[in-house]
Parts: C-alpha cells; sequence; structure tokens
C-alpha cells in the first residue's frame, strides 16, 4: 500500500468477491480512501480467489509476479492522477482515472460524459441543449477531437462567425452553445484536464467574451390583456382551453408551461397555490416555493379544464400520466407548450394584436403590470420564483410605447408656478 502523505489519501488493490463472473473469476478494483470513505474502481483484471492471494503475497511467482507489478503500475497511475488534481474529490479522479489516454482533454468526451450525468438525473432539458451544443461544434470541428488547448479566442470568434453567417443562427444560440463549452472548461481545469493559463474566456483585449444579446421582451399593455380575457371561443374548444391556460399563466404569478403541466391537486389549498420552479429544484435546493392566490377567475379555469381527481396527487390538468419517462414527459410538454402558443398566437391575429403572443408573453406581462401598478421589484422577483432582483430587473425592461412616451413628457412638464419649484410627480401605473 502507497500513501500520498500530502493529501492523506490511500491506495490498494482489492478483490470485490460481491459477484463473480460467468468463469467464477471476481473483478479487481483499485481502493482508493479519503477522509475515511473507500470507493472501488475497475480495473482490467479478474481473478479467481486462489489467484488473486498468491499475486499479492509476500513473494509471488512467474506469471503471479508480473501481476503484482501491474497492480504497482496501477497505483502508482492512480496517485499521479491524484496529485495532478487540483482539488481531490471522487469524480474528479474517476474521471481522470478512466482516462489513461488523455480522451478528457477532448471537449467532446467531456460533452458526453456531462451529458450521461444530465440524463442520470432525468435533467432531460439541460441534456438536450448540451447535445445540440456538441453537435453544433462537431460539425464546425469534425474529426472527433477537440482538446481544450485548441479553444483559443480566434477559434471562439471563428465558430462565432461561422454560426451566425454560415448556419444563418442568432447570437443567442451562440452565447448558449458556448455557456455550454465554458462550463465543461471550467470543470476541466477543476479536475486537472486544462490549464488556467490557457482560459480563453473573459473580457480582456486578448480573451473571448460570449455574446449576451438582451432581447426586447414586450409585454402586453392592460387593454389588450383585457381583450384576451373577453374573447369568446367556441365552448370546449382547443381555442377556449388555450386562451385559459394563458389566462391561467397570468393570474398565477407568470407559471411556465412545464409547471402549469407539473401541478397536482396536493399543490392546491383552499385560498392558493403552492409550487416550487421545476427549473430551479435541481440547480438550487434552497428555492423558495411560489404561493399563488386562488382568484375566482382561476378557480373558474381549475373548474373547467381540471381533470378528475383520481387519486390525492392526481395532476391538476389533463397534460401527463403517471407512466411517463422523463424524456417522454419532456416531449409533452414541449407538445402542450406548442398547442397553447399555437391557438393563443391565432387569437391574439384576430384581436389584432401587435406583440407576438405566447406563453413567455403572459410571464412577462404579468411582473410588467405589477410594476406599473407600483409593486416593488424585490416584492415581484420572490413572486416569479428569481434567485436574484438583476434577472427580474430583466424582465421589466420592456415598457411599452406608450408609457415611454408619457415618461418622456415628464422630462418638460415644468410646473406653471413658479414658486412651487418641483416637478410632478409621476405616479406608478
Amino acid at each position: 500500500m502507497e500513501i500520498d502523505e500530502k493529501t492523506d489519501i490511500t491506495t490498494g488493490i482489492y478483490l470485490d468477491t460481491r459477484r463473480s463472473d460467468a468463469d467464477g473469476k471476481y473483478p479487481v478494483k483499485l481502493r482508493i480512501t479519503h477522509k475515511r470513505q473507500s470507493r472501488l474502481f475497475k480495473t482490467n483484471f479478474h481473478l479467481t480467489k486462489d489467484d488473486f492471494q498468491k499475486t499479492i503475497g509476500e513473494r509471488p511467482r512467474n506469471e503471479y509476479k508480473e501481476l503484482h507489478r501491474k497492480f504497482i503500475s496501477v497505483e502508482k497511475s492512480a496517485l499521479e492522477v491524484i496529485g495532478n488534481l487540483r482539488a481531490f474529490s471522487f469524480d474528479a479522479f474517476k474521471r481522470r482515472f478512466d482516462s489513461n489516454t488523455g480522451d478528457q482533454g477532448n471537449l467532446f468526451s467531456s460533452f458526453k460524459e456531462y451529458i450521461a450525468g444530465l440524463d442520470e438525473d432525468d435533467r432531460v432539458g439541460n441534456s438536450s441543449v448540451y447535445v445540440a451544443a456538441q453537435h453544433s461544434l462537431e460539425k464546425f470541428h469534425p474529426g472527433g477531437v477537440l482538446n481544450f488547448h485548441e479553444i483559443t479566442a480566434k477559434f471562439l470568434k471563428q465558430y462565432e462567425k461561422w454560426m451566425l453567417e454560415k448556419e444563418n443562427n442568432s447570437t443567442t444560440s451562440v452565447g448558449i452553445y458556448l455557456r455550454c463549452v465554458r462550463r465543461l472548461y471550467n470543470r476541466a481545469i477543476r479536475d486537472g484536464f486544462a490549464k488556467l493559463e490557457e482560459y480563453p474566456f473573459g473580457r480582456e483585449r486578448d480573451q473571448y467574451q460570449i455574446p449576451e444579446p438582451r432581447n426586447v421582451k414586450k409585454a402586453l399593455e392592460i387593454k389588450d390583456i383585457e381583450k384576451i380575457f373577453s374573447y369568446k371561443a367556441e365552448e370546449n374548444s382547443q381555442e377556449a382551453f388555450s386562451r385559459d391556460i394563458w389566462v391561467f399563466s397570468y393570474l398565477c404569478n407568470g407559471i411556465n408551461m412545464k409547471d402549469i403541466c407539473l401541478l397536482r391537486y396536493t399543490d392546491i389549498t383552499n385560498d392558493t397555490i403552492v409550487f416550487r420552479r421545476a427549473k430551479t429544484i435541481q440547480t438550487n435546493r434552497k428555492s423558495k416555493s411560489i404561493e399563488v392566490v386562488r382568484t375566482a377567475e382561476v378557480n373558474k379555469i381549475i373548474k373547467n379544464w381540471g381533470q378528475k381527481r383520481v387519486t390525492s396527487n392526481a395532476y391538476l390538468f389533463p397534460f401527463l400520466t403517471e407512466d411517463l419517462t422523463s424524456k417522454q414527459q419532456t416531449a409533452k410538454i414541449r407538445q402542450a407548450t406548442k398547442q397553447v402558443n399555437k391557438y393563443i398566437r391565432r387569437i391574439a391575429g384576430k384581436l389584432k394584436l401587435k406583440a407576438d403572443v405566447t406563453t413567455y408573453t403572459a410571464r412577462h406581462s404579468f411582473a410588467t403590470i405589477l410594476k406599473r401598478a407600483g409593486a416593488n421589484t424585490s416584492f415581484i422577483s420572490e413572486a416569479l420564483g428569481h434567485s436574484d432582483l438583476p434577472t427580474t430587473e430583466a424582465y421589466l425592461g420592456s415598457f411599452g410605447i406608450d408609457l415611454k412616451k408619457e415618461m418622456a413628457a415628464h422630462l418638460t412638464n415644468f410646473p406653471k408656478e413658479k414658486t412651487k419649484g418641483k416637478l410632478p410627480a409621476i405616479k406608478p401605473k
């Protein structure tokens, strides 16, 4: 047994006798112990109990002597990996130890490993983003290998240009994909597969800054929201259902379609609906629950479209069933969103609304109307379930042109009586 004194980590060779192979042999594993916790890692060796004892004995002979040397080599490789890690963790060690060929220095291998982890955690939405980013980069840089040291600021600028000019993608897509790359690069540095001094991302002149376009998120004017509320759709039609789901989203703190689909009867009390955003449950274990007041309109929508409560934990609306896998559930939610958007856009067209009305519009409209009514940003942030105020402030940057004109008029709306010497206050809408 060898000991790394610097990190107090011990290594050992261990015969895992919990389950034998078909030929009666057992897998030989590397055992790493750190802070009194041990983990086993696979090797390429499989031996019988007798052969293992002859290999680790005091004086192994013949083929056992050669096996003994190989075991020592495995431990030596493990200690080299540990020594190269910036900070030890079992997961970081596994990724490095499993890649004796240096494969973890390859961005595409890192993509595959990270995506597998997302799939294992049922984070299907995030997984699909990383899959799309990987495919895009593989198309730009074919061959299956893109080492981290090759990802320079020049390379990233060329990729951005290719995305915009050749693939006709938006800067939003560029930003989404390259944030995935940045995430994997940071992990590679942390785990010792990439060098910090070669890091290409940043705001310095010789670094690459990921584009972060601020899309104009147009919230509806209150008069347009009233038109949607008053719209008479054919009873029990898809149009009527979509209109009510949009209204439900608007009235329920701008709840998005995924969270609407995931609502259950257990989330409902006499006066409220309480839920946690699915988007933040995985990334923020301390995310707060969102409490929505059940208004008369909300209750009416639940009564009209809520499915029969077969069990106490049944889904509120008829979008999902209990037998779906994570991927099937994600597909159902996307299809539901697509359908609601299709019909709410159709309604907006009939009402001659200029804005592109979607379920996302309902969320921004909720935030903006509250702000115009005088609600402070902290209150709106809590209602939306945001983790910080800057995110909320981005939602509130979409005031309509009418309000902007009104604000501009106040700049020269001087008081008629000079003795007062004060500008009239701007009253919150």
